[in-house]
């Protein structure tokens, strides 16, 4: 496999986001890759999207449905804000499903604030001053973005708890939140950047990851049926399909 899974290429550490995001944003995240031989690293999907500091840069990663292998700065200290999956869109102005599997710079979606908090992390080059000044232009834009969409709240739940194999009926989905089910799909595809099918695959393939990461040796049957997988065989064949890399080889890096 080519590339390192993100979260496991350097010294990777997450925090709470201030109170007040805590409906919009999941964490506050930095990956310290200064004592690290990885040049590419693999992000696989979470179905979030993230504010992210490069080391040189400002960008945006959009929703992935595929592994991505970004090249970043040799020895660089990334600091990234990860959004909610669903709560970005408010925040950026579009549709999500237009920066899909995209990495794009912030400057192309605000204006002077972005200036302003691009002058401040180039002036706090640490990483805790500049987690701190990508929250504090969060917490600058909260009353003009608002609450946080609680019908996008309500599909993440529903994903993010789906254990059936055979996944969750739409149009019961939509009869719950008071819509159709046209509605419901153009609103996933807005808020998600695609439907609620690719979303529950990416919220089963996180509980793989989370499972798999805790479980003995020779135990991906049992980590399959409780992700949600009809089998072993589903599993093995989404995960190759969201990660470009076997079960096995992430279960490697989860456990090295």
């Amino acid at each position: 496999m080519v590339g390192t899974v993100s979260q496991f290429a350097g010294i990777y550490r997450e925090r709470a986001p201030d109170a007040a995001l805590q409906e919009h944003v999941r964490c506050v995240w930095v990956n310290d890759l200064s004592e690290s031989q990885n040049e590419w690293v693999r992000v696989v999907p979470d179905g979030c999207a993230d504010i992210v500091w490069t080391g040189t840069s400002l960008i945006v990663a959009g929703p992935d449905t595929h592994s991505i292998l970004d090249r970043l700065p040799r020895g660089a200290v990334i600091v990234g804000v990860r959004f909610h999956p669903g709560a970005a869109s408010a925040w950026f102005g579009l549709p999500l499903s237009e920066i899909v599997n995209s990495r794009v710079p912030i400057a192309e979606f605000r204006g002077h604030d972005v200036d302003r908090l691009l002058d401040k992390i180039t002036e706090n080059c640490g990483a805790p001053q500049i987690a701190v000044a990508l929250e504090t232009f969060l917490l600058s834009r909260l009353d003009e973005v608002g609450l946080a969409d609680r019908q996008i709240a309500f599909l993440r739940r529903a994903a993010g708890d789906n254990c059936h194999p055979a996944g969750v009926r739409l149009d019961r989905l939509a009869a719950r939140i008071g819509m159709s089910e046209r509605t419901l799909r153009r609103r996933c595809m807005d808020a998600f950047g695609y439907g609620f099918k690719t979303l529950d695959r990416v919220l089963r393939f996180q509980r793989f990851l989370k499972l798999a990461a805790h479980s003995p040796k020779g135990a991906l049957a049992e980590v399959a049926a409780r992700a949600g997988y009809a089998d072993e065989a589903h599993m093995i064949r989404e995960v190759q399909r969201m990660s470009g890399a076997t079960a096995g080889e992430l279960v490697a890096q989860l456990r090295a």
